[in-house]
């Protein structure tokens, strides 16, 4: 890729008792501890089908349990809405973390090795600036826009910048964001990484609007390779 202007910058409702014990509470009757039964069967089937877990048998909730269960599972939900489409919220499974920085932020990834991390470092950098969630496979435009991105550096911090670089020039060019990176070539001879990625053109009517990434340093910048498991710690300019 080529640029007329790129800049290289170098360097988790507490109520008032949490816990408390019903004192002379009577049993309910037998028709109303069906309907309780009735009420918690129907809610376990909702969240059944909504990919939730079920309530285990022979559990029961307290005569309020409709009501109270529905909270629950409101909030349960508000909260699942805000993991999946805040920018800066990793996805559940995901392989990178967002630090605390005084002015910037910190991108941290792992992986088995270098490249997975490297990977997954740049889809980091993705989550930043939307919500990984929100975006989706388009075929046309991950060819078009994400079939080949070239980094290449003369070592391992020069080829991690090199390579967050060009992911991040190809978005400021083009618009598209990267849900999944897949590594075609790293040739460690010459420090060079073919990649293409998967996603869509961002469109700020359908995906969230995070934080801009004006730049990739070199400040903080930390590789540390062990067994089986690989970190890299990059700060970004936002």
């Amino acid at each position: 890729n080529s640029s007329p202007e790129r800049t290289m910058n170098e360097e988790n409702h507490t109520g008032n008792n949490a816990s408390c014990q019903c004192i002379g509470r009577r049993e309910p009757s037998q028709e109303l501890q069906r309907q309780i039964d009735s009420a918690i069967v129907a809610q376990s089937d909702r969240r059944q089908q909504r990919g939730h877990v079920t309530i285990p048998s022979g559990k029961r909730l307290p005569p309020t349990s409709g009501s109270v269960a529905d909270e629950i599972e409101e909030k349960y939900q508000q909260n699942q809405n805000k993991i999946s489409k805040d920018p800066g919220v990793p996805p559940p499974g995901s392989q990178f973390e967002y630090l605390n920085h005084p002015a910037d932020i910190v991108l941290h990834s792992w992986g088995n090795d270098f490249p997975s991390a490297l990977v997954n470092l740049a889809i980091s950098m993705f989550g930043y600036i939307t919500s990984l969630e929100s975006i989706s496979i388009n075929e046309k435009e991950s060819l078009e826009h994400g079939g080949e991105v070239i980094a290449q550096g003369h070592n391992e911090c020069s080829l991690v910048y090199a390579f967050l670089d060009e992911w991040l020039y190809n978005f400021h060019d083009t618009g598209f964001v990267a849900k999944v990176i897949r590594i075609i070539e790293f040739d460690t001879s010459l420090w060079r990484i073919t990649s293409c990625g998967t996603g869509e053109l961002i469109d700020l009517r359908r995906h969230p609007q995070g934080t801009e990434i004006k730049a990739i340093t070199y400040s903080g910048m930390r590789i540390k390779q062990s067994e089986g498991r690989c970190d890299i710690t990059v700060v970004v300019d936002i």
